[in-house]
């Protein structure tokens, strides 16, 4: 994995988040202020403040959902120890940038590319951040059921975080196993085509409940096993879906820039942001008051399940309202308006089709 996306180091976990905890435990961070944007996955919060960590949200820019570079600088205390830069939707952040602008080497960078799984050059270092995270869970470009891996650069980074994981996180009780391998049985006795398409089908099916169960969402929960080791099995299930990953990768960014060439005048969308290097994990417009217009049920009616996989913000969420500090107006917008668009490796053509088709139908009934 760190091979692929051009870092030195790969440390693999039982989910994306137990690597954050992991990281924060192995550094001893503690009570540190930790910028983070105000629109992205809940998980990402969650890991902070239960490695004993407070996070600071900022708003975002809604050019490439991505957090507001000079917001970011003003947040910055003298109890910032870290930020997490995330790239949402799979759309690159400028994490250079980010780094020149903050000005302090001490600061932990850490890319949150759990939406933007991509190949490095062969001569690029990958990744601009101390580390970045990887998740294979559901709705993402590479599925092992559960799982994830920090990379990094930095010799002096992995030794600790590896330390701490073979110490704290090195179990994998029977039962752990037995669960993890079920899922994967389960896709492929009750779903049709090979084990990979059928891993697929089930990853997509995972990912359209966390989108329905987001709505309404309270906070998430660390999952019981967070702690746990990453088995062997899935890790060859991974391996074998990164050889296909630059397939993936093109298929993905071949029904993207045609869902932006479909739909680029649709009155009351605005497309998905064309940026070089992104991966478009997510194909996400924006629909002008798409809960008004009921437009997720009106899609759901014509046979198509679109994602709300973000209907809300970090600091709308009761679980993180203590630690918000203002408005998030870019923020809340996105929350209002994103929908995720069916975008995935196996989705043909014609079925591409009848989604724009549907899309504009839905819309112009309103």
């Amino acid at each position: 994995m760190a091979s692929r996306v051009g870092a030195r180091y790969g440390i693999a976990f039982a989910y994306g988040r137990s690597g954050i905890v992991a990281l924060f435990e192995a550094l001893g961070l503690s009570q540190a202020e930790v910028i983070m944007p105000a629109y992205t996955c809940a998980v990402m919060a969650e890991a902070v403040v239960v490695s004993g960590n407070k996070p600071v949200f900022v708003d975002i820019d809604l050019a490439d959902y991505n957090m507001d570079i000079s917001a970011t600088k003003r947040a910055l205390t003298s109890h910032t120890r870290a930020i997490i830069v995330t790239h949402m939707y799979g759309y690159p952040a400028d994490v250079d940038t980010i780094r020149k602008e903050v000005g302090d080497d001490q600061l932990l960078i850490i890319e949150d590319a759990a939406l933007a799984l991509r190949t490095a050059a062969p001569d690029a270092t990958g990744i601009s951040g101390d580390v970045a995270l990887f998740s294979f869970g559901s709705g993402k470009q590479l599925y092992t059921i559960t799982g994830g891996v920090i990379v990094t650069n930095s010799s002096s980074l992995h030794d600790k975080i590896r330390t701490y994981r073979d110490q704290e996180m090195n179990r994998l009780p029977n039962s752990v196993w037995a669960r993890r391998c079920m899922q994967v049985l389960t896709a492929y006795m009750a779903l049709s085509g090979s084990l990979e398409e059928r891993l697929v089908q089930i990853k997509n099916i995972g990912a359209v409940k966390r989108a329905r169960d987001a709505v309404g969402l309270t906070g998430t929960v660390m999952p019981r096993d967070y702690a746990t080791a990453y088995a062997d099995f899935q890790g060859r299930i991974g391996v074998a879906q990164l050889r296909k990953l630059d397939t993936v990768l093109e298929e993905t960014r071949a029904l993207a820039e045609f869902y932006g060439r479909e739909l680029r005048d649709a009155p009351g969308l605005t497309t998905a942001p064309v940026i070089p290097g992104a991966t478009y994990t997510y194909y996400s417009v924006r629909v002008e008051g798409r809960d008004e217009i009921g437009f997720h049920q009106r899609m759901r009616d014509r046979g198509i399940e679109v994602g709300l996989n973000f209907s809300y913000t970090l600091p709308q969420l009761k679980a993180y309202q203590s630690y918000a500090n203002g408005h998030y107006p870019r923020a809340e917008q996105a929350a209002r308006e994103v929908v995720n668009l069916p975008n995935y490796a196996g989705l043909d053509m014609a079925e591409a089709r009848r989604i724009v088709e549907c899309t504009r139908r839905t819309i112009q009934e309103c």
